[in-house]
């Protein structure tokens, strides 16, 4: 299509003036009958050699060229001189008059042929111009595809050029049409150098590094939250035992305690006060919801309801499971169910119902008919990490051990690392690790918290406290350990003492 004809006049819809409009060759025109609008792209040498024509189609915004947009430069590249202090590019060529009007037709403002989703392929045509400025300050869209955009040029300049500037409103148009021209200025001017994603300065850290540590959220059991500090968020906490060693018990009174914090050990010796009740999530693939949150009833009025013989009321556990009520958020995925799919119940319980302390038992559910599965739980323990680090939230999980060389875990054997399935994976992204060891033919001996890693403080490891089950409450309850990690005394009434 042939070159059109148009005049220069104020665009006052968009707050453009006939200067603006006169430096830019920017005319108003007629295509196809319509009114539109003509932007003049030039060539190399100065030559006029296409038009972008923007007019409206049924109500809707419309583009098409005139002459030969192949042989154009950016629009506005003929007004500006290389190898200037400061250029400024934005998408479209009403933001570029926008901007140049803004800063006083005295600063060069160029602008995208193509939009955002060519910028790329764009700009790396004309690199050596944009280079020779001593800043390329970017005004794309405030959107997904500007900001896009912004990732996807940024490599074609030199590391310290490119500066983004961050606008109120959608675009520069936007902001001159408000009357915030000056703004816009303050904007432009003020543009942040770019860094990628990940990089930060002191200036960025130093308040965040001022902070003092503070004391996490209390454990069901003084001495852990003294040896450990407390409950941290941003952590994954890996638990693992043989069978029959508390492993079960143990995480549901952690689910408790966080519900019904009334229920927790006195802390106020350690000056941590008593936390309000706390949302938990719950991904439990070998005990479907209803059993789960009959268990936590049961701990919760003292009484253990897995045994037919107990003296309870229906309304005593009806009590007792109200108390849960916008606190327990199961997942139902009896049996094994996909990491994605876990993953995407994850994030909704965090972000959308507030819930910051997730329990997954048995983690090995995750990875069941992979072909290599230490690699599979690899990758979701790294993910995992990377969730609890984004989103600010603790996850504890339950680990299945492979069979040890000598004394069985089930007979007291020793908790090592390397014994948790898939270890590798589990030591290199967990924050910490805690086995349980109990020898289950003695029913009478008690469970050793064995501390694994500890990687924030490096203390928590060896034996940190010992447990014994209470046959009435169902609960887990401390007890001191002797040099053989027997709790003394722990099975004698008040009578035998």
């Amino acid at each position: 299509m042939d070159l059109l004809s148009g005049e220069i006049e104020a665009i006052s819809p968009r707050g453009l003036t006939r200067d603006t409009c006169e430096k830019y060759g920017y005319r108003i025109g007629t295509y196809q009958g319509r009114k539109c609008h003509l932007a003049p792209y030039y060539d190399d040498l100065g030559a006029l050699v296409a038009q972008k024509v923007r007019y409206k189609r049924d109500n809707e915004k419309a583009f098409t060229w005139a002459g030969d947009p192949k042989a154009a430069g950016l629009f506005g590249q003929r007004q500006a001189r290389a190898g200037g202090k400061m250029i400024v590019v934005t998408e479209g060529e009403i933001d570029a008059l926008s901007a140049a009007q803004a800063l006083g037709l005295r600063w060069p403002v160029v602008s995208l042929p193509n939009g955002a989703s060519a910028a790329r392929r764009d700009l790396s045509k004309h690199t050596a111009f944009l280079e020779s400025f001593e800043k390329i300050v970017l005004c794309f869209d405030m959107d997904k595809p500007g900001r896009e955009a912004v990732e996807d040029v940024v490599g074609l300049f030199s590391p310290g050029k490119v500066f983004v500037a961050q606008l109120p409103l959608k675009d520069s148009s936007e902001m001159v049409m408000a009357n915030r021209s000056a703004e816009l200025v303050d904007a432009l001017f003020g543009a942040k150098v770019y860094r990628p994603d990940g990089i930060r300065t002191v200036a960025d850290l130093k308040q965040k590094a001022l902070a003092p540590q503070a004391w996490g959220l209390p454990w069901p059991w003084r001495t852990l939250t003294q040896r450990t500090y407390g409950i941290q968020r941003r952590y994954i906490y890996a638990w693992g035992a043989g069978v029959g060693s508390g492993k079960t018990t143990t995480q549901k009174q952690l689910m408790l305690t966080a519900m019904r914090p009334d229920l927790l050990e006195d802390h106020g010796d350690l000056g941590i006060p008593i936390p309000p009740p706390r949302k938990v999530g719950t991904i439990l693939f070998e005990e479907n919801p209803a059993k789960t949150l009959r268990s936590l009833a049961g701990m919760a009025i003292g009484k253990r309801l897995n045994k037919p013989d107990v003296i309870v009321t229906d309304e005593e556990i009806s009590a007792a499971i109200d108390t849960f009520d916008g606190l327990f958020f199961p997942i139902d995925c009896f049996g094994a169910k996909d990491w994605d799919s876990v993953k995407a119940n994850i994030k909704y319980l965090v972000l959308s119902e507030g819930v910051r302390d997730i329990f997954i038992d048995p983690l090995t559910a995750l990875v069941a008919g992979e072909e290599d599965e230490r690699r599979a739980l690899d990758a979701i323990m790294a993910d995992m990490s990377g969730l609890v680090e984004t989103y600010d939230f603790t996850i504890h999980l339950v680990s299945h051990l492979t069979t040890p060389q000598g004394t069985a875990h089930e007979e007291g054997g020793r908790v090592l690392e390397k014994h948790f399935t898939g270890s590798r994976a589990i030591a290199r992204w967990s924050h910490a690790m805690i086995g349980l060891e109990r020898n289950k033919q003695e029913p009478d001996s008690p469970t050793t918290l064995r501390g694994l890693k500890d990687r924030e403080h490096g203390e928590a490891v060896g034996p940190l406290l010992g447990l014994t089950f209470n046959r009435e409450t169902g609960r887990m309850i401390e007890c001191s350990l002797d040099g053989d990690n027997d709790c003394p005394f722990s099975t004698e009434t008040s009578d035998d003492l």
